[in-house]
């Protein structure tokens, strides 16, 4: 009897270390599928996937490896996306050949306070009725769209808007919408203000339309404004 269950135990105990080692070998056959090399802009970019599985959520990370005028960076490079309850956070980083430089953008989300729109329209300046509804707003005109998709899903070619014309810089703030138009273009423009800052030409405003991962390049002076939206209708 004993000597039955000493030959269990040892079965069992064997049964575990050829499963731990078939586990082992799978993962590196995994990991070597995963590695792949591309050249992008004369480097040789080695591209990893890393995936954790923890209790609340499923991290997975694409990590790239560069190697450049013979020397490797063990630095993370371009895109990794994080899986937590089905939302997706990118990371953008910049490829620099001598040393690489990160660049990381997340999308916050616990519900942290952002900047919205300022508050421009009363509930006094609202009245509705059976058939119609009324708004009181001075100078206020409509605005169509095309489809560009920068400010998806807020506002897409179908929606319509309501603007009012600043009549002062300072009636522009943090999170609003404005139009506003650019050189070059035939057609004005309709982003989210993110940040004011100040140059040697005066006060500017950034803009982001809220569908795209980086701010707008140009600097927005006030008298390229044309309105501060007011409402969106769909």
């Amino acid at each position: 009897m004993k000597l039955l269950k000493t030959i269990l135990i040892l079965a069992v105990f064997l049964f575990g270390i050829i499963t731990i080692l078939a586990s082992l070998s799978y993962l590196s056959f995994d990991n070597a599928q995963n590695n792949k090399i591309h050249v992008k802009d004369s480097l040789k970019v080695y591209k990893e996937n890393v995936c954790t599985d923890n209790p609340s959520n499923i991290t997975c990370k694409e990590n790239m490896y560069v190697e450049c005028n013979g020397k490797k960076y063990e630095a993370p490079i371009i895109t990794g996306y994080t899986v937590k309850e089905k939302v997706f956070v990118p990371e953008y980083v910049k490829i620099g050949c001598t040393q690489p430089t990160i660049i990381v953008e997340e999308k916050k989300l616990k519900g942290e306070e952002i900047a919205s729109p300022y508050d421009r329209i009363k509930e006094e300046d609202v009245s509705t009725f059976s058939d119609f509804i009324k708004i009181d707003l001075k100078n206020a005109k409509w605005r169509k769209y095309i489809d560009s998709n920068s400010m998806d899903p807020l506002i897409d070619k179908a929606a319509t808007t309501i603007e009012i014309k600043p009549e002062k810089m300072e009636d522009i703030h943090i999170g609003d919408i404005i139009s506003y138009n650019v050189k070059d273009y035939d057609y004005s423009l309709v982003h989210r203000v993110v940040d004011i800052k100040e140059d040697e030409n005066g006060i500017y405003f950034v803009t982001k339309g809220d569908n795209y991962w980086k701010e707008d390049q140009y600097k927005i002076r006030f008298s390229q404004v044309e309105g501060v939206i007011v409402g969106i209708l769909y």
